[in-house]
């Protein structure tokens, strides 16, 4: 596809093709992206992958602009490039690296409900009332305790005058090799399948925990009960997450880290450090300073 399929000659300040839709600091290639803020136009001039980006005028007088290969002007670059999504999503551009089917060995309860668009491993026990939607890839070893609702559709939407207008999700799920997702947990389907929402071999996801879209969660992590962990947030390798825990998106919990049960994590977290709290910080520090307080009463 090029931008001048999209977008007339006046707003057209150097045409190009694209391949795929994605974020600015996405992995795959020939991506086309938006950029409402210079923050974003940054990511995206370093960004090789970006081959096309969606500007606001203002924005595309910046020297970083100039770097773009393709580039086009909106007064709303987001909403633009959800138009185009919404293009992609109807006239059926959007693939994904696995096919269909069920293995061998699988125990799948008479109630759960699972789209024909999925791709479940071998051994994978499904329990009461599940709901796997389309676009979600599954490998073996895998339990899926009742209730438990995989690929949905997350919070995304504009503002229009008609109200407020959500925006459909077309990406996909990956859950690896051994996942153990417990009673009404929520996986959250991505936006666009440039960018995944990922649980990695061997972890565990607690009861009524929600990943949100693109969210990245790492090899044998322990997400306890009631967690939020939002969009594109990354939780690193063995990482423990106590009850009621929320993460905020875009944000980095290190490997091994440890974080304690009612933390409201806003910001990244080194490995192998413990944090607490709300807003979360160094948990040791935390517990030194609460015992200063209770002397001083």
């Amino acid at each position: 596809m090029k931008l001048s399929r999209y977008f007339n000659s006046q707003n057209l300040i150097r045409d190009n093709e694209f391949m795929q839709l994605g974020y600015v600091d996405s992995k795959s290639s020939q991506v086309l992206a938006y950029a409402d803020n210079l923050k974003y136009l940054q990511a995206a001039a370093k960004n090789p992958n970006i081959s096309c980006l969606i500007v606001t005028p203002e924005l595309s007088l910046s020297n970083f602009a100039v770097k773009l290969p393709g580039l086009v002007t909106s007064g709303s670059p987001r909403e633009a490039f959800y138009k185009i999504h919404s293009s992609f999503i109807d006239d059926s551009l959007y693939h994904f690296p696995f096919k269909p089917g069920i293995g061998v060995g699988c125990k799948i309860h008479p109630t759960a409900i699972i789209s024909e668009g999925c791709r479940i491993g071998d051994n994978v026990i499904i329990g009461e009332q599940v709901v796997i939607r389309e676009c979600v890839w599954i490998g073996s070893g895998v339990i899926i305790e009742p209730g438990v609702k995989i690929g949905v559709e997350g919070i995304l939407y504009n503002r229009t005058s008609s109200g407020i207008v959500l925006i459909p999700h077309a990406g996909y799920v990956r859950i690896h090799d051994n996942v153990n997702l417990m009673t009404n947990s929520i996986v959250v389907r991505s936006i666009h399948n440039t960018d995944v929402t990922e649980i990695g071999k061997g972890s565990l996801i607690g009861l009524a925990s929600i990943i949100g879209h693109e969210a990245n969660i790492g090899t044998s992590v322990v997400i306890s009960n009631q967690c939020l962990v939002a969009r594109k947030s990354r939780i690193g390798n063995d990482c423990f997450l106590g009850t009621n825990v929320m993460v905020k998106e875009h944000v980095y919990i290190g490997k091994k880290a440890h974080v304690f049960a009612g933390s409201v994590v806003i910001s990244d977290v080194a490995e192998n450090s413990s944090v607490s709290g709300n807003f979360a910080t160094d948990h040791k520090k935390r517990m030194l300073d609460l015992a200063r307080m209770k002397f001083n009463r």
